[in-house]
This record gives structure tokens, sequence and C-alpha cells, in this order.
């Protein structure tokens, strides 16, 4: 049953990709629905436990036999059902959205789906690099802007390497092929912190961690539901997972946790800072995703370590109110600028409810959070109600400084696009079954913020064009790392290149060449000098087999 469901999203997806972009969109998106539904209702029929595991005969190379492994179980459901539920809204807003390849963007999401549920079964290296591979592949076709597809392939190409490399060095040493014997690397491996921390560094490029966030600052110029999909169901994803899947090499090495536990809380804080004094609303939720990535990484960092579900539930919130930020976007009629905003309550009170409810969905989920570590959980929540307060209460109060064009067609989304998001944050609520005393406590701490806005000095930044538009990291990293790795080549050019190869090596085989040419045309010059020369090689040549031959 599981493999058909498979090669149904499989079918699905390649069909969206062959039809052309313009040909009945929303046919084809609600066809693509279609499949997704069907997904979720076989796999409800299996309850909330199921125990389906396949493996199928994939590579047959002597001494390396690879099977293909399909699983779902009590462990990874809640994932599962996360994946289908962000690629059913993803696909049902792009449905009735403003993207003009829909066809296209299906196909990919669902190809993506697919690849992000084979990383999740997956119980060996191969499997796992052809799934981050793939996924990799799907969101560079995504991005339709060229200077974004250039930074996102860049960075994951090399974090790609550096998994392979990871995974070769532990094959080679006898650790197999299975991820269950990373669990004895410890015991057997070498290169431990190498092994360990280089993990890290391709985990933080995937998920775009602090340091390594420019590749997705650069996707402002995609639409909203291309950016959100990126955001949440693809690539950093994938990073996540593959943390997941190998986190006994973090025990190898002393560096890995106090690594992982600074990256993450640094990521918070400048995903805060982010959000914040950034003015495009596309920015904004890049910033937001990096502060949602960095609380996950620091929830594993700290020794608490998410469950499926609980990550499953605290990933749909995180993307549900990325979508808010959509609605908000596309009510103001594509207006990227949160500056040139405000005022919007007046006619998106309803979308301003809609935020509450997903706001409130998210604070279920860190309240839960809060029995595993409650200060880290506490932490999260009030920093996610003073970003999102901060943020809704830019664009909502105040005076309005948005043009004639906006104000005139500023309405609340069609309920096809907003419904969906409505069920599944009530979905969310309805299985943490927060107390009321828990709950309303929070969703009045964020009204007060909404309305004091605390944080409205950082509303001057807006003006700063240099903190707006510059590049600071990315900056950073040119001057620390690409400078001096052009300054270093550009001395090994001159040194070896054109010093050691030019001018000794290419210049003494051409002299020794100029000479044997010079002996070459006196030797057949037709002169009593050449002919003795001849006989003298000869009586050379039956000398040397003489000599050697005896």
């Amino acid at each position: 049953m599981l493999i058909k469901l498979l090669l149904l999203i499989l079918g699905a997806g390649l069909i969206s990709e062959l039809v052309p972009k313009n040909r009945l969109p929303v046919l084809w998106s609600l066809f693509s629905s279609a499949a997704v539904l069907y997904f979720i209702y076989r796999l409800s029929l299996l309850g909330a436990a199921p125990d389906i595991v396949l493996d199928y005969p994939w590579l047959q190379i002597p001494n390396l036999a690879v099977g293909l492994e399909i699983g779902i179980n009590a462990g990874n459901v809640g994932l599962v059902y996360a994946l289908l539920t962000l690629a059913l809204l993803a696909l049902w807003q792009n449905t009735f959205g403003a993207d003009n390849a829909k066809n296209s963007v299906n196909g990919l999401v669902l190809l993506n789906l697919l690849s992000a549920l084979l990383l999740v079964f997956a119980e060996n290296y191969i499997q796992l690099l052809v799934a981050v591979g793939v996924a990799d592949v799907l969101v560079f076709s995504a991005i339709d802007n060229v200077e974004a597809k250039k930074k996102y392939i860049y960075a994951n190409f090399l974090a790609d390497i550096g998994l392979l490399s990871i995974f070769a060095v532990v094959l080679g040493q006898g650790g197999g092929v299975e991820l269950s014997a990373l669990a004895g690397y410890e015991r057997f491996g070498r290169h431990k912190d190498f092994v360990a921390v280089l993990l890290l560094l391709c985990v933080f490029v995937k998920s775009g961690l602090f340091l390594f966030h420019g590749t997705y600052t650069a996707l402002r110029g995609l639409g909203f539901n291309r950016l959100n999909f990126v955001l949440y169901a693809a690539t950093p994803l994938t990073g996540y997972l593959v943390l997941l899947k190998t986190e006994s090499l973090l025990h190898i090495s002393a560096y890995s946790y106090p690594l992982l536990q600074i990256f993450s809380v640094v990521s918070v804080l400048w995903g805060v800072c982010g959000a914040i004094a950034i003015d495009n609303i596309k920015q904004k939720a890049v910033y937001l995703a990096m502060m949602f990535w960095g609380t996950v990484y620091a929830f594993a960092a700290f020794g608490c370590r998410l469950s499926t579900l609980d990550f499953a539930a605290l990933l749909t919130a995180a993307f549900l109110f990325g979508q808010v930020l959509m609605l908000i976007y596309t009510a103001a009629s594509n207006e990227t600028e949160v500056s040139e905003m405000g005022g919007f309550i007046k006619n998106l009170k309803l979308t301003f409810v809609l935020s509450l409810l997903m706001l409130a969905a998210s604070s279920a989920v860190l309240i839960a959070l809060g029995k595993t570590n409650i200060w880290l959980a506490f932490g999260s929540l009030v920093l996610l109600l003073l970003v999102s307060s901060h943020i809704l209460s830019q664009i909502m109060l105040g005076q309005s400084r948005a043009d004639e064009r906006v104000q005139a067609m500023l309405k609340n989304p069609s309920p096809l696009l907003w419904l969906p998001m409505a069920a599944a944050a009530g979905l969310i609520l309805w299985h943490f079954k927060v107390m009321p005393r828990e709950l309303v406590p929070v969703v009045l701490a964020f009204l007060l913020l909404f309305a004091v806005r605390p944080l409205r000095c950082w509303d001057r930044l807006y003006g700063f064009r240099g903190l707006q538009e510059a590049d600071y990291i990315g900056t950073i990293g040119e001057l620390l790392v690409v400078t001096p790795v052009k300054v270093l080549s550009r001395l090994l050019w001159l040194t070896v290149d054109f010093i050691f190869v030019e001018r000794t090596i290419i210049n003494s085989v051409q002299n020794a060449l100029e000479a044997m040419v010079f002996v070459f045309r006196r030797m057949h010059s037709g002169t009593f000098f050449a002919a003795g020369m001849f006989v003298l090689l000869g009586f050379l040549v039956i000398g040397v087999v003489w000599y050697y031959g005896g």
C-alpha cells in the first residue's frame, strides 16, 4: 500500500511538471492536492502507531548491497503527517495564488515531498545522500532568480560534498553503509573532531544558521509561496533531518555541542534583530525562519531533543505564520516595504484574527515543550511574542503610509486561502489541548505588546539604506575568506605556474627540444660527419644490446 501511495505522489508530480505551465492550472493544482489528501486519508486508516516496513533491493554491487528502505512507525508518523500537511498547504496556496508557473511549482512541491519522505525513511548513507541531493536540485529549480540560484547551489553543493566526505571517512574505516553503524564510530573511528565539526557545518549551511544565512536572504525576489515552501518544507528541513539521522556522531567530539549551542543561540538573536530591523517583509519572513530553525537547534543543543510529533507541530505552526505574512503581502497588492504600510487593521480585521490563531498554535506547542525545558520554551515564547507583535503592529496600527492604489484595493484575502490555514492551526490546538489559563495570558501579553509597541524606536532603522541593502555577513565572508583565497591563488599562480612551470620546466623542455632538433638535423645533413655519427650510433646500440642481453 505504501509503495503505491509514493508512486501516486511521484506520478502526480511528474504529470504536473510535464503539463504546460499555463494549461488549466487550477485543475492540475486540485489534482495534486487530491493526491496528497488521498495519502493522508489512507495513512489515517492505519491509526496512530502504524508499523509498515518495506525494503526493496536497490544496488547489488559486490560488497555493497543497498536497499531502498521505506517504513512508517510510531516514531516518524507525526513527521510524515507534517510533511503531507505542508505540501497540501503549499499546493492550496499556489492554486489560488499569483504564480505564473503553477503547474511547475506544484510538481516541485510533490517531488520535494517524495524526497523528504525518503529522507525520513532513510536507514543508509546512499538513500540519505540521494534524497538530500534530489531536494537540492528541486529547490534550485523552484528558485526563479539567477543570483539567488548561484548562491543557493554554491553553498549547498559544498555542503553535499562535505556530507559525502563524512560518509566516505566512516565507510573507509569499516563502518558500513547503514546509519545504525554510526553508533559504534566512537569506538573504532578516527578523525572524530573533523567528522563531527564538518557534519555540523554542513547542517548549518543547509538550514541557513548564522554566518550561513546569506543563501536564504538572497531569496527575497521569489514569490511568497515559493519562499515559504523553501524556508520550511525544503532544504532547511533536510538539514535538520540529516542531523536527526546522524546525531550519534555529535557524541564523538567535545566541540560538537558547544558549537551547536553557540550557533543556535546566535542564530535566534540574529533572526530577532533582522526581523525587527529589516524593512522588506519577505526578508522579515526569512529572519523569522532563521529564528525558528535556531530555536529548533537550541533544543537539540541543550539536550532537549524534540519528539517528531512536537517538531512536526512546531514546524507547521511556523509555516502558518509565514503564510499570514503572505496574506498581508497579497492584500497590500504585493507591497514589500513595511514602512509603506500602516493602519491596515481597518480593512484586515479578519487577517489579524487569523494571525492571533496562528500565534496561539505556536504558543500551544511551546507551552507543551515547557515540560522538557521550561526556560528554553519560555524564552522562545517571549521572543516570538515580542517579534510577531512588533511586526504586526507596524502593519496594522499607526499612520498609514500606503499609496492610494494599495489603500483602494486593500481587503481580506479569499476564504479559499485562509480556511485551510485556520483548519491546520485548529488541529494543532486541538491536539495539544492547552488549558485556557495557560493560553489566555499569552494572548493578552501579545495584545499588550501589540498596542504598546515597546520596540517602536527600531522603526527609524528603516531609513538607513545602508543597513537595508548591505550584506554585512557576506562582506565579512568576502574579506575573511574569499579575498584571502584569491590572494593566495594569485601568489600560487605567480610562484608555481609562472616562475616554476613556465620559466623553469617549460623553458628547460624547450631548450632540450631545440638541442635535439639541432643534433638530428646535423645527422641528416648528408655529410661524412653525419655518416660517422650514424655508424657510431649503430655501434652504441649493438654494445648496449650485447651488454644487457648477455
